[in-house]
């Protein structure tokens, strides 16, 4: 039992050495065949290598003289190109160079490059850029950045260029029309301010060295109106003392004022206003009063009754026309017009009352109103009214006009004056005196020709004053006139016929 057990071992044992032996072979095999794999790879890489050197080296020479795909210069697509290609490319362009001139109202000039001499100058700046491209480097170089800028040197003649510039139409006179400046201007209805009107007119040596600068720059178009090279006008809309102008020309002559003369208004019209402003050199406008007061000059001739025509109905019943005398309205004309300035120079709104020189007791009619004296030369008659009332009716005796002394008459006079008593003088044509004579009540209104007592007369009416007459006074019986001195006021209209 023992020896077949060592027989079953060391069959076993011959197994296991059999094995390792032939894993031992299998690993040196293995082995052999990883080695031979990696010097073929090796081989491959090397090979590859070699071809792509010498590939990237002939794609380099391409650029040797030509610039990478894609490269821009000024512009212009210089990709293959070479510098000699591209400098007649910005040469040509050189050549054909010119500038348009934009104007106002749509107008436009050109300048064309041969007019002026351009001519280009080759300065090497090309052959800097393609010096920057390597060859051996395209693989880096050509993916990156390839837009340049280079110096493109063109000369021109200057007396060309400044000749075609004089030539310019837009510097012709006549086609420049000169600016205008806002203004203040009525429309009809307000003072408004009209925008300022810029013009065609240039300045001659801004607009040329706008130009010139942009020749310079090789630019090919300019706009004479941004360069602002057009003549500006000095007064905008904008300009505050123009809106103040306006402003208080509107406030001037958009005012409602009246002037009052009794029978009716007179108002004063936007165009009286206008015609009588004027500006004084602060800028500031007022009224002239000259001016003025040539309106109320004529505005009195219409409403002055002053020593004017009138009706007159008298006591006995009948109706007399009055030509003569110095009674009824008067504008003071001065004073209205002094009255009138503040007013208008305030811009205010208003009525003004005429200021009369010498007045009436009414305005309209005959400008009586109730209290008057009453004097009828062919009746021998004197009435007083007073207030509609008559207190006096008395016989009176006036002037002798067979001795050249007749009472004036045809007439309304103003009562100038009062005097109790009184001494009447009568003068000779030497100059002494004819006659002196006491009186109680002495009653003026026709230069020395008055109502007056005469206590030494007697007798009054009829036809005495035919041969026993008066100088021209009016000679009344005591108790008359002390009545009638009592109860007048000087102003009182005196009516005679």
């Amino acid at each position: 039992m023992s020896m077949q057990k060592d027989k079953k071992k060391k069959l076993k044992s011959l197994k296991e050495a059999d094995e390792r032996m032939k894993k031992q072979k299998s690993g040196e095999k293995a082995s052999r065949g990883k080695k031979g794999g990696k010097k073929i790879a090796v081989g491959i890489a090397a090979g590859a290598v070699v071809i792509l050197a010498a590939g990237y080296g002939v794609v380099g020479m391409q650029f040797r003289d030509r610039f990478y795909p894609g490269t821009v210069i000024n512009g212009i697509d210089s990709g293959q190109k070479t510098v000699e290609e591209v400098k007649a490319v910005i040469r040509q362009q050189s050549e054909d160079y010119s500038i348009t001139i934009h104007e106002m109202g749509d107008q436009q000039e050109v300048i064309a490059g041969n007019t002026i001499q351009m001519k280009y100058q080759d300065d090497g700046s090309v052959e800097k850029v393609k010096e920057q491209q390597n060859p051996l480097l395209w693989a880096f170089q050509m993916f990156g950045d390839q837009e340049y800028t280079v110096e493109a040197e063109n000369s021109y003649d200057e007396a060309s260029l400044n000749a075609a510039l004089d030539s310019l139409q837009a510097f012709q006179d006549q086609n420049m029309t000169p600016p205008q400046d806002a203004k203040v201007e009525d429309d009809g209805t307000q003072y408004v301010i009209v925008p300022e009107v810029t013009g065609t007119t240039l300045d001659k040596e801004k607009t040329k060295a706008a130009i010139k600068a942009a020749v310079d720059e090789r630019k090919t178009e300019i706009s004479l109106a941004d360069a602002d090279c057009y003549v500006k006008p000095a007064v905008t809309q904008e300009d505050e003392n123009l809106k103040k102008e306006a402003e208080q020309l509107n406030r001037l002559t958009s005012m409602q004022v009246s002037v009052n003369f009794g029978t009716a208004q007179e108002a004063i019209t936007r165009d009286m206003l206008k015609s009588w402003l004027v500006k004084g050199a602060d800028g500031n406008y007022t009224f002239d009063e000259t001016l003025v007061k040539n309106q109320v000059i004529q505005w009195s001739e219409v409403y002055n009754t002053y020593g004017r025509p009138r009706e007159f109905y008298t006591s006995m019943g009948y109706s007399v026309q009055l030509t003569g005398g110095d009674y009824g309205w008067r504008v003071w004309q001065d004073e209205t017009t002094a009255s009138l300035m503040p007013v208008l120079n305030a811009g205010q709104s208003q009525t003004v009352d005429a200021t009369w020189l010498y007045t009436g007791q009414k305005h309209g009619g005959n400008d009586i109103d109730g209290t008057y004296v009453e004097i009828s030369i062919q009746d021998q008659r004197m009435w007083f009214y007073k207030n509609g009332t008559c207190l006096v009716d008395t016989p009176v005796v006036t002037g002798n006009p067979n001795e050249g002394n007749g009472t004036p008459s045809g007439g309304v006079w103003r009562l100038k004056s009062k005097a109790s008593p009184f001494t009447l003088t009568g003068y000779n044509d030497d100059g002494s005196i004819d006659y002196e004579e006491p009186v109680t009540f002495w009653m003026p209104f026709n230069g020395g020709v008055g109502i007056h007592d005469l206590t030494k007369r007697t007798a009054f009416g009829g036809d005495i004053y035919l041969w026993n007459g008066s100088h021209g006074c009016i000679n009344t019986p005591y108790d008359a006139v002390q009545t009638i001195y009592n109860n007048i006021e000087v102003n009182t209209p005196i009516v005679v016929y």
